[in-house]
């Protein structure tokens, strides 16, 4: 799934440490949580969730291979940007990645669930080098196409891996991580960042964009009226303070966080993505982070933190 957001937004504020906030769990969350790859039960066959008139229509996943599978189905079709004008969205999504994290010129930049490449060919003219991974080879096949057909980025490679393995990246060898639009569909987030912590040299930074599991589409309104909101059965969003506490427990340090503006308005009829546009106007001018939709956050590995 592609991310969405409105095109001419900057970043709001200053960025922020982040507050503690009571999350509310629901027992499906729970499970996963506690079972991130549990399948169905022996015995049992694997079904298809019963369509559902509104909404995404949700993949049944189980494992990475369900999550590959799904991942090269939207690469045949050459993985378009849903939600937006790409270019606007694109510039605006790098913008948010510049505010945070501060790309140098000689950082080696690993991009997470890399999709067809877009962000990093975007931002190779400004690094050293980058790499990009993804679980699915059809995705990376489409990274490599758009790649050859740019002769003057030479700083790149684009490699199949599992970004909770990352075997292909040796040890301290990154100086900036970025995971943008792919988090929420990884499994075993937990093992995701304690591999990012191991391929960040000391002073390395993890930045990350991703959807905000307390935005009030997919915590109230969604739910109350009926519109499924995931692309794939597994996908699970994040809160601020459970993505801090997970960055925390790895051992990552200076944690900032801010909201971003995410509209997914490619998953939701027309009528329903205006509303969301005034919401988030509102919440950007009041500063209510529950309206924005989206969920930006930068961590830093530090000597001595782990």
């Amino acid at each position: 799934m592609q991310i969405g957001l409105l095109p001419l937004e900057q970043l709001s504020g200053a960025v922020m440490p982040t507050t503690k906030r009571r999350e509310p769990v629901s027992s499906s969350s729970a499970n996963l949580a506690l079972h991130p790859l549990r399948g169905p039960a022996p015995g049992t066959e694997r079904r298809t969730p019963r369509s559902r008139s509104r909404g995404v229509a949700t993949t049944p996943s189980y494992d990475t291979t369900d999550i590959r599978s799904f991942f090269d189905q939207c690469a045949s079709t050459g993985s378009p940007e849903q939600h937006g004008h790409p270019q606007r969205l694109l510039e605006y999504r790098l913008r948010l990645v510049r505010s945070l994290a501060r790309p140098r010129p000689t950082d080696v930049v690993l991009d997470l669930g890399c999709g067809n490449g877009h962000h990093l060919l975007a931002i190779a003219p400004e690094v050293a080098r980058g790499i990009g991974i993804d679980i699915s080879p059809g995705m990376i096949d489409l990274a490599r196409a758009r790649l050859q057909s740019s002769p003057c980025i030479t700083n790149l490679a684009f490699e199949v891996d599992d970004a909770k393995a990352l075997k292909g990246i040796a040890d301290q060898s990154i100086d900036l991580a970025i995971c943008i639009g792919a988090f929420e569909h990884m499994f075993e987030k937990r093992a995701v960042l304690a591999s990012i912590y191991r391929v960040l040299k000391f002073g390395g930074r993890f930045c990350c964009l991703t959807p905000d599991a307390d935005y009030v589409w997919y915590r109230t309104l969604a739910p109350r009226w009926g519109f499924a909101t995931k692309h794939l059965s597994s996908d699970r969003l994040v809160t601020r303070d459970h993505f801090s506490a997970l960055l925390d427990q790895t051992g990552f340090r200076r944690i900032r966080a801010a909201p971003w503006t995410f509209i997914p308005k490619g998953d939701v009829p027309a009528l329903i993505g205006l509303l969301l546009t005034v919401l988030e106007a509102i919440g950007r001018h009041a500063r209510l982070d529950s309206l924005r939709g989206g969920l930006s956050l930068c961590a830093w590995k530090e000597a001595g933190s782990a």
